[in-house]
């Protein structure tokens, strides 16, 4: 088993993740000293402090800060309008571009998911339906959640899947597969597997094509 990051080296990790979500010139800094880790933050800071404040605590969770954790749930919820519940785990570098997502439940959420605002992550069921429990959804790395989506009760959302905006998705989503509607429903499937590879290698030959500079003729 991999040891356990230090705090610092955790964040550090989820805001060097971000970058990857680069909109424009001068998104993504040079160098990491604290001008460029200060960058990280201001550039989007619902993103950058929802994370940090889940970090912090989860860290103060294992040590005797009492105050502590109760401290960063309700300066996410008051800052960024997001509620993370207890039981939830978030990957490396977890994204919330505006903040305003619930997720309840033993959820488990992927390295690089981005989180949309006004989604809803958790558990499904009433206390007399058969679906009450305290297991939430497993959302694969890279899936992306859409504006106003719902994942409910134990499902599984395979790696790079897509969730449209106001989806609802009551059943497990394949891999790389795009989900709409309520009930969500599959309407496009991705590349996976074996696939993914030559697919990758046809989107890096159409990047190059399109910045060849044009012909003179």
């Amino acid at each position: 088993m991999a040891p356990e990051r230090s705090l610092i080296a955790a964040i550090k990790a989820d805001l060097i993740a971000h970058d990857r979500m680069a909109i424009g010139p001068g998104w993504v800094p040079s160098g990491r000293g604290l001008g460029a880790w200060w960058w990280r933050y201001r550039r989007n800071h619902h993103a950058a402090g929802v994370i940090i404040l889940y970090r912090l605590r989860e860290w103060a969770r294992r040590r005797p800060t009492a105050f502590l954790p109760g401290l960063c749930d309700r300066l996410n919820e008051i800052l960024h309008g997001t509620h993370i519940s207890r039981e939830v785990k978030l990957g490396t570098g977890v994204y919330f571009p505006h903040g305003c997502a619930h997720i309840h439940g033993d959820t488990e959420i992927g390295d690089g998911v981005v989180v949309g605002v006004y989604t809803g992550i958790g558990l499904r069921g009433g206390f007399f339906s058969s679906d009450m429990g305290t297991r939430g959804p497993r959302i694969g790395a890279y899936t992306r959640v859409g504006t106003g989506a719902k994942v409910l009760g134990a499902v599984t959302v395979g790696e790079r899947a897509i969730i449209g905006a106001g989806a609802v998705v009551l059943d497990d989503v394949p891999e790389a597969a795009t989900v709409v509607g309520v009930p969500a429903r599959v309407v496009r499937q991705g590349p996976v597997g074996d696939e993914l590879p030559a697919a990758l290698a046809r989107l890096e030959r159409m990047r190059q094509m399109a910045n060849q500079p044009p012909s003179e003729g």
